[in-house]
């Protein structure tokens, strides 16, 4: 099962996550805080690190010592695999091979994909998408999205007039208007800074208290309460002409997700086919399916022991596991429910 990451909007208002990337000497008879476990969301600005890199040669190197199959976890347990890393090739939850330009710090990646330019395309498929990949102590990333922005010339907005903070100055250099496009394909703006510095936002997010702060002359902190009494504060940056998500926090909480490492896929990689030509097990770096589920469903490989997690809303979890053999020519199928157990015989390449 395959659940598509949030759509950008709730990105906005409950943005993931974080791990240790810092090299600093910390008190082990301390309590570490939550960056020093699991980092943090901040734009790598190549100018302002002279440590980070974008040299493909080291950041092979780098992730070649991270392959893994990594998972997020929901609320009820279930799994859905967000990215492979093998070799020094990146793929998402689909499968797909990410094209992304990539700068590395100490421990953290980040990965920024240009949206798609075609006027064939959907407005939504148009989005630049940034993501940081924070790489533990405890083998597992702690993953951070920054959503991306991009701007146009400023112009008052029906439905933008909540204030944010008071006017800076620092902000006039950064007027206009920041822009995403939603999964409907409209035009929606996150913020819109006027000619005097003001920040506005959406009066549908029902902000009743507000401020803003600007730092390192980019980086702009604005912290505001809801109706209902949730509060948030963002730390959004200036960089490239655009504005990109930085560190969240809701409620006091910095906003980060984990996820949980397996091995690789393509140790099995190839085609296993049972006697009567019923049942087709597929294994490739980016992907794992059985003819007879649904591509959705979750492959997870723990030494040579192959789960396929069946999940539904309906029934409970059926589990499907498969046995490859030492010499990886064949596997045994054994199906749920009692349904017997098959081999399944690897094909000639």
């Amino acid at each position: 099962m395959i659940k598509k990451f949030s759509s950008i909007l709730i990105v906005l208002l409950s943005v993931l996550f974080f791990i240790s990337c810092s090299a600093s000497i910390v008190d082990s008879t301390q309590p570490l805080s939550d960056e020093e476990i699991v980092g943090n969301g901040d734009v790598i600005e190549t100018t302002k690190e002279p440590q980070a890199t974008t040299d493909n040669s080291i950041i092979n190197e780098f992730l070649q010592n991270h392959n893994g199959v990594y998972y997020g976890v929901y609320e009820d347990g279930s799994l859905n695999v967000r990215y492979i890393i093998d070799n020094n090739a990146i793929y998402n939850g689909y499968g797909t091979l990410i094209d992304a330009t990539r700068v590395l710090l100490e421990n953290k990646l980040q990965i920024y994909t240009v949206g798609k330019t075609s006027g064939t395309v959907s407005g939504y498929d148009m989005n630049d998408e940034m993501y940081t990949l924070n790489f533990g102590e405890d083998g597992n990333i702690y993953l951070f999205a920054n959503a991306v922005f991009k701007q146009e010339n400023y112009s008052s907005q029906k439905g933008y007039s909540t204030h944010i903070g008071e006017p800076i100055d620092g902000l006039k250099t950064y007027s206009a208007n920041y822009y995403y496009y939603d999964y409907d394909d409209s035009k929606k703006y996150y913020i819109i800074i006027n000619d005097l510095g003001q920040i506005y936002m959406d009066d549908n997010f029902g902000i009743n208290y507000s401020k803003a702060e600007l730092s390192n002359d980019n980086i702009l902190t604005i912290t505001y309460t809801q109706s209902g009494g949730t509060t948030s504060k963002q730390d959004l940056y200036f960089y490239n002409n655009k504005l990109i998500y930085g560190n969240t926090w809701i409620n006091n909480q910095l906003q980060y997700e984990k996820l949980i490492k397996h091995d690789l896929f393509s140790t099995y990689t190839g085609t296993y086919v049972s006697d009567d030509n019923t049942i087709t097990l597929t294994v490739a770096a980016g992907q794992i399916t059985l003819s007879t589920l649904s591509k959705y469903d979750t492959p997870v490989i723990t030494g040579n022991v192959l789960t396929i997690y069946q999940y539904s809303s309906r029934y409970p979890t059926k589990e499907h596991k498969i046995v490859f053999s030492d010499d990886k020519t064949q596997a045994v199928y054994t199906k749920p429910d009692g349904g017997g157990t098959v081999t399944l015989k690897k094909q000639s390449a």
